[in-house]
């Protein structure tokens, strides 16, 4: 009698064992939290924008002042944090938020930096110090180019909610949950701080242009910003315009604040970004 008891106990708790492990692989398969986790799995989603800027630059040296012609790539990059991602589920629509797209440092490969100057005997400076000089100015240029592509380029926030859907979508796919929908929400990205730009000495009537578009301009002993419209998908491996044929664009005379000066792929305006 007393090992039929016994007995009974025993079912009695694997049963109980049994139902409370078929309960918990029920709760783990909810797709939400399973497109949670595989979403913070990936941990970090990225993009980039390749961008090439060139100028002339004419420094006040002893003597006549040199020009130098700087032609340089970057690499631009941005990237969601998944850590905090949210989700949720209404019937058939599958509704994702992110943390606020940012910035990461740009990349500027010095070994891609092409150079050339035309001096005089009358040029009392040291050539090279004055190349390095403007070799020096490249980063902090990338950085307020980061900036200004993070509040202005369209495509960005575009980029990275299709790549969030594709996400979606695969892994419901693959978990068999039946969706009209995916919603998307990024936070608008809001500056509060710009990089500035460093004094570069641009040649009289030209500009400094990134993709054959002028940002920036000289004028009373500093460098003034130059608002301008970035084309939509100006993404890493576009075809960029060569510097030599858009030097046209590079070297016309800057534009009065209230004017706009049209280009081969935006429009620039006198007006800081910020």
């Amino acid at each position: 009698m007393r090992t039929f008891i016994y007995v009974l106990i025993a079912l009695a708790a694997g049963a109980f064992g049994g139902y409370q492990l078929w309960q918990h692989k029920s709760g783990a398969a909810d797709p939400v939290e399973v497109i949670v986790t595989q979403m913070k799995t990936h941990s970090v989603i990225e993009h980039q924008r390749q961008v090439s800027v060139w100028y002339r630059a004419c420094p006040t040296v002893w003597g006549k002042s040199p020009q130098i012609f700087m032609a340089w790539p970057a690499v631009l990059t941005y990237q969601i944090e998944l850590g905090d991602v949210q989700v949720s589920r209404h019937g058939a629509v599958i509704s994702v938020r992110t943390s606020a797209i940012h910035a990461v440092d740009p990349s500027v490969p010095t070994d891609h930096m092409a150079y050339m100057t035309t001096t005089s005997m009358l040029t009392f400076a040291n050539e090279q110090e004055l190349i390095n000089a403007e070799i020096a100015k490249a980063t902090p240029v990338a950085r307020y180019l980061s900036t200004y592509f993070l509040a202005h380029d369209p495509s960005l926030e575009q980029d990275f909610g299709d790549e969030l859907q594709s996400l979606v979508e695969h892994f419901t796919a693959s978990l068999g949950v039946p969706i009209t929908r995916v919603d998307v929400d990024i936070p608008k990205v809001e500056v509060s701080r710009w990089p500035q730009l460093p004094r570069i000495e641009l040649c009289a009537g030209t500009l400094a242009a990134v993709n054959g578009v002028p940002f920036a301009k000289y004028d009373l002993s500093s460098t003034i910003p130059i608002g301008f419209t970035i084309p939509p998908r100006h993404a890493l491996g576009a075809e960029l315009p060569s510097p030599v044929a858009s030097s046209a664009s590079s070297s016309a005379p800057a534009p009065a604040p209230t004017a706009t000066a049209p280009s081969a792929t935006g429009t620039a305006s006198a007006i800081p970004p910020n």
